[in-house]
């Protein structure tokens, strides 16, 4: 009886230290992974970004600055609308707040400045929705 007794706790022991030691290679290599996608989404984000400094570089250097302008312009809108999903992005920091609002802020004095009106109506419409919007609060 007591040997039967000592198997079965020895038996639940290597389950529970199979359990644990599962768990954290799962752990380990779910946040190796996770991370490992993120990564790869930013450097190909930032390769855009680079090859877009490119052009425009180019185009500054060839005097053609209304060319140049125009794609700055555009990058503008692009990462602003970023700025105004369907759903509130979950988890942000305040620094990131503080800094997407100093954004929004000073693109907004800017366009006011240097008004514009692009070829692409429903992108203008969506930082006109941002600029008009409260700004993010603050946790």
């Amino acid at each position: 009886m007591a040997r039967r007794r000592k198997s079965i706790v020895g038996l639940g022991l290597a389950f529970l230290a199979g359990g644990v030691v599962g768990l954290a290679i799962g752990g380990y290599g779910g946040f190796r992974w996770g991370r490992s996608a993120i990564i790869d989404e930013c450097l190909y984000k930032d390769a855009g970004a680079i090859q877009s400094h490119v052009v425009i570089l180019k185009h500054l250097r060839a005097a053609r600055t209304s060319q140049a302008v125009e794609l700055l312009e555009a990058q503008l809108d692009d990462d602003l609308i970023l700025f105004d999903p369907w759903e509130p992005y979950p988890r942000l920091t305040n620094r990131t707040i503080s800094a997407m609002n100093k954004a929004i802020h000073e693109s907004k004095e800017y366009r006011s400045a240097h008004p514009r009106i692009s070829n692409r109506p429903h992108v203008d419409a969506m930082v006109a929705n941002l600029f008009v919007r409260e700004p993010y609060k603050e946790k």
